[in-house]
């Protein structure tokens, strides 16, 4: 088997074993009246039923495994998601919203959960299952602003190559439901099961911190904004309200954790990384985690990886995180497949190389693929197949280059968020 065909299996079989509700099996112990997590005993009333709650990519197969252990004491569940349902239960009431920009299914969600959470009364006890795409899939702008205003404002962000801790620190900024919001008037107590979808696997950051609290303010808000060129852009009830903030006309977001409300980390992307360096071990090859991330500008990224290349005559390399682009063309493709094309384009002609980078959702950017994945026989592919890969890059149109190639990754959705993963395999 070519290397190119084991990176791609094994990246493949990762994405089976990071299946949300598997991990929730492999950190979660439940028992008849207590769940222990990462070895602390959680005590589950037993005159009261658990109501559930939920929202990310990740949801439904989280969910999964929560009916499976404690069906009979769930009250009722409130779920939100990308995709359709997958759980058949009578108590269970599912919304379908969107992601990446949010529409008025996010609204509806936000709204819902927010009157549901804070019904709950003082001996009531929760379960809230939180992954990546909440961000997205969850809103309730705050009133001054539109619908249409925080669309503009999330769109502007995202092409304009912003991390998602600046992102997620301007939208708790204009949101009823982030920064811990969510949870203002909630008298219940409960657990929240998290999976990171950020480097740092900062609360703070995961999902807008619904249920969490936060330490950034209206100025860093405006700064982030400022830093990457949007401030001018954004619409103007978007400023004139971050501007109020900043003159403390209006109340920032909470800035301490509810006592009564415990989150735990579940998955991250460094367990991701630790089950592809697995896999590939299982197929006779020797890796490296590298603890270098992967979180700045994609040709910077690629700057660095052809120095890297330059210093090493061989060997296995993976590297996580998510790399930034900025999007001026309307083609179809994604971060990872942007990435591996631009790798292509200035592909070093003396070394035998192969490099594949892939979103673990399954799904990068706006296309329908996880990312791509090329070696030295690429260059030659595309070449006679007469590919003007300097038009593809500038159209930002890396999908349809590699459909005419077949250098795809296509897995389909993961129905989790565990950032990227790029490997590197240099043979002498």
């Amino acid at each position: 088997m070519q290397v190119k065909e084991i990176l791609k299996d094994s990246f493949f079989e990762v994405l089976k074993n990071i299946e949300p509700s598997k991990l929730i099996d492999n950190k979660c112990e439940f028992k008849q009246n207590e769940i222990i997590i990462n070895n602390e005993v959680i005590t589950l009333p037993q005159n009261k039923r658990i109501h559930l709650f939920g929202s990310g990519k990740a949801v439904l197969s989280m969910a999964k495994t929560i009916y499976n252990k404690l069906d009979e004491k769930i009250e009722k569940a409130l779920l939100v998601g990308p995709y359709e349902n997958s759980l058949n239960k009578e108590n269970l009431t599912y919304l379908q919203s969107s992601h990446p920009i949010p529409t008025f299914k996010s609204v509806k969600a936000g709204k819902s959960l927010k009157e549901e959470i804070e019904n709950l009364d003082e001996d009531d006890f929760f379960i809230y299952l939180l992954s990546g795409g909440n961000s997205a899939l969850v809103e309730l702008p705050i009133e001054d602003i539109t619908l249409e205003d925080f669309q503009e404002t999330t769109d502007l962000m995202l092409k304009g190559s912003m991390p998602i801790v600046a992102m997620n620190c301007i939208r708790k900024h204009l949101s009823q439901v982030k920064g811990g919001r969510l949870v203002t008037n909630c008298k219940a107590k409960g657990i929240v099961l998290v999976l990171s979808d950020v480097l740092s696997n900062d609360i703070e950051a995961i999902g807008s911190a619904p249920l969490y609290f936060d330490s950034s303010s209206f100025e860093d808000a405006i700064t982030y904004l400022k830093e990457y060129e949007l401030f001018e852009k954004i619409p103007l009830n978007v400023k004139e309200y971050l501007l109020k903030g900043l003159n403390k006309e209006i109340e920032d977001t909470p800035k301490t954790e509810n006592i009564g409300i415990k989150h735990f980390l579940i998955a991250s992307n460094e367990i991701l990384l630790e089950d592809i360096q697995k896999e590939l071990s299982s197929k006779h090859i020797s890796s490296v985690i590298m603890n270098k991330k992967i979180e700045e500008d994609v040709d910077i990224v690629i700057d660095d990886l052809l120095d890297f290349i330059k210093q090493k005559q061989q060997g296995c390399f993976i590297f996580g995180g998510e790399a930034l682009v900025k999007v001026k063309g309307d083609g179809k493709g994604g971060r990872n497949q942007h990435l591996v094309l631009s790798f292509l384009n200035k592909f070093p002609d003396n070394k035998k190389i192969t490099l594949l980078s892939a979103a673990s959702d399954g799904v990068d950017g706006n296309s329908n693929s996880a990312g791509a994945v090329v070696d030295n026989f690429s260059i030659k592919n595309y070449k006679n197949l007469n590919l003007d890969i300097k038009k593809y890059l500038e159209d930002f149109n890396s999908n349809e280059f590699f459909k005419k190639t077949g250098d795809l990754v296509n897995t389909g959705p993961s129905h989790n968020n565990m950032l990227d993963v790029l490997i590197l395999h240099i043979e002498k």
